[in-house]
């Protein structure tokens, strides 16, 4: 399905990326000059894109940016001291740092990592819980990245420091770690239920690697680096990210190579599509990549702080965002993830926060603007 409309991207200035293969971690950049002035976002629950009069595709929902909102508070017992002192019983800081992986399971709770403090983030909105997902001292996290889950509740977290992919138990206890002897410097990850295949993108040796999730072995490898600086058709330069599709064909986000590569479930080259420039269509940082239930592919672009969408033959379609703090901004987005009911979730690390997209359908945009109903206007 095409989108009506033309595409409306914002301005956008081709600026130089930074090092990739540090993994964001190792030099933080300098903060994006935004207003400060302003206090907390003012949630609209009309912001959508295209604007009128082309029919609406992307919709605004809600954003998580102080946990503490999300979270149901329950009194602290205090002892007798403390009550004779007249203390107030210190409360937990739930506060997102650097998130950059993002998914959703089947009950829309919300796993976020969180490369800065080491962890990630389960967030259920439903039932108001926000919890902590850690490692231990014999399956440890040092530099989460990339997220995904299995039918089961399993958590596959890639681990850029500790060049490893680790589980994550359903009940949030680390299980188990693989991937030491295959991985250099793993980024974003996907998992393919049907085949029980994650595929995890290696931005160091420019690859992606692909495991069994049930014995947790390595399968093959697609790829590698580039010959003299030139782009091949089987090749990358700093891949960052990963997604499928509803038919198991993967998308390779190419960050240095500032494209997108698209191959079959077995590593064979279908197309790419982009180069680098500051024109609709076109990259400077590439990062998270996602797919939506009508095969429209969104890649998160760090440098545009924006999401770009395309059709399945590459065409841009439509770009969501700008430099900000406001519901529908960026300040450099990172990761992007999009659920079964075509909820878009996407995650930024300056400003750090969680927003929440949707796609609307040609049905949806018949039914109106309430193709999230009852979920617009919520900011956490």
């Amino acid at each position: 399905m095409n989108f009506s409309g033309p595409l409306r991207c914002t301005a956008l200035a081709l600026i130089v990326c930074f090092p990739l293969l540090s993994a964001d971690k190792d030099k933080k950049p300098a903060k994006p000059k935004v207003n400060n002035e302003a206090s907390a976002p003012t949630p609209s629950p009309n912001l959508i894109w295209p604007l009128p009069p082309d029919p609406p595709r992307i919709r605004w929902v809600t954003q998580y940016d102080d946990l503490t909102k999300v979270k149901k508070t329950i009194a602290k017992k205090q002892g007798l001291l403390e009550k004779l002192a007249g203390a107030k019983p210190a409360e937990e800081k739930l506060e997102l740092v650097r998130p950059y992986g993002i998914v959703t399971d089947g009950r829309g709770r919300i796993y976020a990592a969180d490369t800065e403090l080491k962890l990630v983030w389960f967030i259920d909105p439903a039932a108001k819980i926000v919890e902590k997902r850690v490692g231990n001292s014999r399956v440890p996290l040092l530099l989460p990245i990339g997220l995904a889950l299995d039918a089961s509740g399993r958590l596959f977290v890639s681990d850029a420091q500790l060049h490893a992919v680790v589980v994550f138990s359903p009940q949030g206890e680390p299980i188990a770690h693989f991937g030491t002897s295959s991985l250099s410097r793993p980024g974003g990850i996907a998992l393919d239920r049907q085949r029980n295949r994650l595929y995890v993108a290696d931005a160091k040796d420019s690859r992606v690697v692909v495991f069994d999730t049930q014995g947790l072995k390595l399968v093959t490898t697609f790829g590698g680096p580039n010959k003299a600086g030139l782009p091949g058709n089987g090749t990358f330069f700093g891949p960052t990210n990963v997604a499928l599709d509803r038919q198991g064909q993967l998308y390779v986000a190419d960050t240095m190579n500032y494209r997108v590569v698209v191959l079959t479930p077995d590593g064979k080259f279908v197309r790419t599509f982009g180069m680098q420039g500051d024109r609709p269509g076109e990259f400077v940082r590439p990062k998270g990549i996602a797919v939506d239930s009508e095969g429209h592919i969104y890649v998160a672009d760090a440098e545009f702080n924006n999401f770009q969408i395309f059709s399945q033959d590459g065409k841009p379609l439509l770009a969501v965002g700008s430099l900000g703090k406001d519901p529908g901004q960026f300040a450099l987005i990172a990761g992007i993830h999009i659920d079964n009911e075509d909820q878009i979730y996407t995650t930024e690390m300056f400003y750090p926060r969680i927003q929440v997209f949707h796609y609307i359908s040609q049905t949806g945009a018949a039914q109106g603007t309430g193709a999230a109903s009852g979920k617009g206007g919520e900011s956490h």
